[in-house]
């Protein structure tokens, strides 16, 4: 009989593991709340430029891992038979973490700024040679509360589309992957552990003494 108890107890004990592994797994797909803002510029430009980026303002959100959008370089109709040459012009943009599973992270080591240039030239309202190649991002691997993240840009170079194409909108995209960092278990199941474990002793520290 006491065997039996002994084995009841453990059970339990086993459940409660399984359920705080449970809770840890769940951490590995956390829903990311972000902003990013971009900019080009006129440094390398002959002509008219012609070229902007459009940055995610408002809150967008993504479940990691996931490609997500850094926001749109936009490119406007220049008139015809008239171009715009861009040669190694500068763009960046930043990316802030603002939210992770809807709360703020602590730490948070964003923003991370991704960084390139722009060559090719556009011709009138319907032609573009214009290629976005993105440098190595300085600081790819980055803390937000409990996960560990990389960004990396897939997408690269990107070739930009002229204004008679998606109203002249390329997107320019990323991949942010993470890993749970001394994750926490949930409240409920960390309740669960500590009175499975708490009964186990009670049971056997009952049946010595009946012994």
């Amino acid at each position: 009989m006491n065997m039996a108890h002994g084995r009841t107890g453990l059970k339990a004990a086993v459940m409660a593991l399984g359920l705080l592994a449970a809770g840890a797994t769940a951490q590995a797909s956390p829903i990311v709340s972000y902003t990013t803002s971009g900019q080009v510029q006129s440094t390398g430009v002959t002509g008219t430029p012609v070229i902007s980026f459009n940055s995610v303002v408002t809150g967008q959100s993504f479940s990691s891992p996931s490609s997500f959008s850094l926001g749109d370089f936009t490119v406007a109709a220049l008139p015809t038979g008239q171009s715009t040459t861009y040669t190694n012009t500068p763009f960046s943009v930043t990316f802030l973490v603002n939210q992770i599973n809807g709360s703020n992270p602590s730490p948070n080591q964003t923003p991370i700024q991704v960084t390139g240039v722009l060559n090719g030239t556009i011709s009138g309202n319907d032609q573009s040679t214009v290629v976005a190649k993105f440098d190595p991002i300085a600081k790819p691997t980055f803390l937000t509360g409990s996960y560990s993240n990389t960004l990396s840009i897939f997408d690269n170079p990107l070739s930009l589309v002229p204004s008679t194409t998606n109203n002249g909108l390329t997107t320019a995209q990323a991949y942010l992957s993470n890993t749970p960092v001394n994750p926490v278990p949930e409240p409920t199941s960390v309740a669960l552990f500590l009175t499975a474990i708490g009964g186990l002793g009670w049971k056997r520290f009952r049946n010595r003494k009946a012994a």
